[in-house]
């Protein structure tokens, strides 16, 4: 609290004789990890007991002043700018929300007049500062061949933060539909994981992936695993190369060593690049993910489904087709070769597989696929019918992935995390 002025000239007198040996020894907070979210902070001015010090304090991100009537930042300076007077002791600041977060600075100031000194700083003013840590998003995004990248969901929180393991906020994927461009030659997409039902299959968080990007290659490398950057700086073992000169690699060559004296990258296979290629890394899975930017996450029922592709025959077929045959269909879009038939008339030629697509013509409203390993049974007077329906499983280019994303810790800076559906699906081919 304030002195009363009998006790300022009391102080003043003592100061007088004491020669300045009043002092302020250290200025602390009460908490150095301020949130995003609105929240108060305590300053601890500690020193001798007849001591007498002002303080004043300024927010960096628009040089306002501290107002200790109002409680708030304003840009006029007056006299309520200034807490004069004040003995040994804590006072709060009102810190307001700040998405981005601030910088705070306090300065204490010694009063000399009242036999007062700093041990502290120049021995009249010390400043000393607090940071508020801004809110982070982290955005979950799918990503690969064939896939146009599909917004997942996305979390806000503060590095500040931390949660328990499969307790903190969650993004939930459920029954999200990956993005395909409309393409005649769409051959759909296979399920890497499959069990018994070809339409469903799981993924895990091997698939998970970090991008950082914008490392110059210094001088050509063809089939070599020694990669000479401008900089190797914030790269981790275990990352890999994920993109060079705008290109996504079909293999991605890991990092086993780096050498930060020559900034030299050892990979585990070789690769070719050109002088001044812009390469991009990535980290894959859930622990180089925290190693590397300290994002914490965890995955729950991690599930990838296919929607049922159907298309049907185009001309009546009166006669039988067998094994090798060409059936012409309404469309053939996300159909791959190898995907299973179900129709009617189909028969199996043997016990061990099913009935599948040996190849494709590609159309949007016609083409044709080759049968194999089976044949249709179709006469005259048992025909297969103009529209009849062919199913088809284990190929489709409708995607849905699911999945639950819990965070225990956010990142200081916004970052996406990808989930890389070449590491889930196979894409069609059509031959």
């Amino acid at each position: 609290m304030a002195y009363t002025s009998n006790q300022l000239r009391q102080i003043a007198a003592s100061a007088r004789t004491s020669n300045l040996n009043n002092t302020i020894n250290s200025v602390t907070f009460g908490n150095v990890n301020l949130k995003a979210e609105a929240s108060s902070v305590s300053v601890n001015v500690t020193g001798s007991a007849n001591s007498v010090f002002s303080a004043q304090v300024t927010r960096s991100s628009d040089g306002f002043f501290y107002n200790f009537t109002t409680q708030t930042f304003l840009a006029a300076v007056t006299s309520q700018s200034r807490l004069k007077n004040q003995s040994p002791r804590s006072f709060s600041l009102a810190i307001p929300a700040a998405a981005s977060g601030d910088v705070y600075t306090v300065i204490i100031m010694a009063e000399p007049h009242y036999g007062t000194r700093l041990t502290i700083g120049n021995g009249i003013r010390y400043a000393v500062s607090v940071t508020q840590l801004g809110s982070a998003k982290i955005t979950f995004t799918a990503s690969g061949t064939g896939i146009t990248n599909t917004a997942l969901g996305d979390s806000t929180g503060s590095i500040v933060d931390t949660f328990p393991t499969l307790r903190g906020p969650t993004v939930v994927i459920d029954e999200l539909q990956l993005t395909v461009p409309d393409a005649a030659s769409d051959n759909g997409f296979f399920i890497t994981t499959t069990g018994i039902d070809l339409n469903k299959g799981t993924w895990d968080s091997g698939a998970l992936y970090w991008q950082t990007g914008n490392y110059v290659a210094n001088g050509a490398g063809t089939d070599a695993t020694a990669l000479i950057l401008d900089s190797v700086d914030d790269l981790f073992v275990g990352m890999q190369v994920g993109v060079i000169a705008g290109t996504a690699q079909a293999e991605l060559r890991a990092i086993t060593a780096i050498n930060t004296t020559t900034k030299t990258l050892t990979l585990d296979g070789n690769e070719t690049w050109a002088n001044d290629n812009v390469i991009l890394f990535r980290a894959y899975g859930l622990r180089l993910i925290k190693q590397v930017i300290g994002i914490g996450l965890s995955l729950r029922n991690p599930t990838v489904k296919l929607g049922q592709t159907t298309t049907s025959i185009k001309t009546e077929l009166t006669s039988d087709i067998s094994e090798g045959g060409d059936i012409a269909v309404n469309g053939t879009t996300g159909i791959g070769k190898g995907a299973t038939i179900r129709m009617r008339g189909v028969k199996k030629n043997s016990e061990t597989g099913a009935c599948v697509v040996g190849g494709l013509g590609n159309s949007t409203t016609a083409g044709s696929f080759v049968l194999t390993n089976g044949e249709i049974e179709a006469s005259a007077t048992r025909p297969v019918r103009v529209n009849t329906l062919i199913y088809i499983d284990g190929s489709s280019n409708k995607v849905f992935l699911n999945g639950t994303l819990s965070i225990s810790k956010y990142p200081a800076a916004a970052q996406t995390i990808y989930v890389d559906t070449n590491k889930i699906l196979t894409k069609g081919t059509a031959s």
